[in-house]
């Protein structure tokens, strides 16, 4: 059940412009999370809620993204401002959550040997397309820029394309919220953010993540490959994997009880925390995961 929460917008400057992001007001250790290409800071409203008091959790709009200003179209520009806004913020020992897109740059983050890092999970994400800069783009990104540049971008629009990503039955609350969601997306966020996804290739980078990795992924998810998810695995061979069978690729929006439980016990375990737990949710979680 969606239970919903934004914290306010806020705004650090960067560069010739600002990074926009979300707080709540937990004192806890820090959760940095990471969107992917059909959000923003917005995707995680159910989390704010579940979580948002026992841990300082912090969301940003991605560069192109939401609030947020246009800094480049590579991952290290990706990087570069993620970086920025945890110096800015103070943010120290964290769990950096990376979904789809967001987890390229939670990848790189976690290899980063400046930051303190307690713990990386990737949700529905993958490890890049490791194509040649410059190419053109891929059809999956370059057919959704011609959606906009057609203005086919309405309500019933955004809805329709929420119902095909996600599986048959999908709750219609779940349906409006991601749609919801997806309408602070602008073309610059499918033109950069397309270009820096399809450029990555962190399988260069995966054997300098030392940290603890969650990989959370849905069993009927239509835009992560099964290939795409093998590769990831494959990449990180020590990971902890949860599969939430009957999920999509918004499984934080499909199934939040079970998708934030999961996030708490693996950064409560990460960042050596005793939180405060209820043994009846506990067995509540268990129940539904059984069914």
């Amino acid at each position: 059940m969606l239970d919903l929460v934004e914290p306010k917008l806020q705004y650090v400057p960067y560069k010739d412009g600002q990074i926009a992001y979300r707080e709540t007001a937990g004192t806890g250790s820090a959760l940095f999370l990471l969107h992917g290409m059909n959000g923003s800071s917005k995707s995680w409203s159910n989390l704010y809620s579940s979580l948002g008091k026992l841990f300082r959790v912090i969301a940003w709009d991605a560069p192109s993204f939401g609030a947020s200003d246009v800094f480049g179209d590579n991952i290290q520009e990706y990087k570069n401002a993620a970086k920025a806004l945890i110096s800015k913020l103070n943010i120290k020992d964290f769990v950096v959550l990376g979904h789809s897109m967001g987890g390229l740059v939670a990848a790189q983050i976690a290899a980063d040997k400046d930051l303190s890092i307690a713990g990386l999970v990737l949700s529905s994400s993958h490890l890049g397309f490791g194509r040649p800069k410059g190419e053109e783009l891929m059809p999956r990104y370059e057919k959704r820029i011609e959606i906009f540049n057609n203005k086919n971008t309405d309500i019933s629009f955004r809805i329709d394309r929420a119902k095909f990503n996600s599986p048959k039955g999908t709750n219609e609350n779940v349906i409006q919220f991601l749609a919801n969601v997806s309408a602070d997306v602008r073309m610059e966020s499918i033109r950069d953010g397309g270009r820096m996804s399809q450029e990555t290739d962190n399988k260069i980078i995966s054997s300098e993540i030392k940290v603890p990795i969650l990989i959370l992924s849905g069993g009927q998810d239509t835009i992560i490959s099964t290939e795409m998810h093998s590769e990831l695995v494959t990449a990180f061979p020590r990971a902890q994997q949860v599969v939430f069978p009957k999920a999509g690729h918004a499984s934080y929006a499909e199934y939040p009880e079970l998708f934030n439980e999961q996030v708490r016990e693996f950064s409560e375990k990460a960042c050596d925390l005793k939180l405060p737990s209820s043994k009846q949710n506990k067995e509540n979680i268990n129940e539904r995961k059984n069914k």
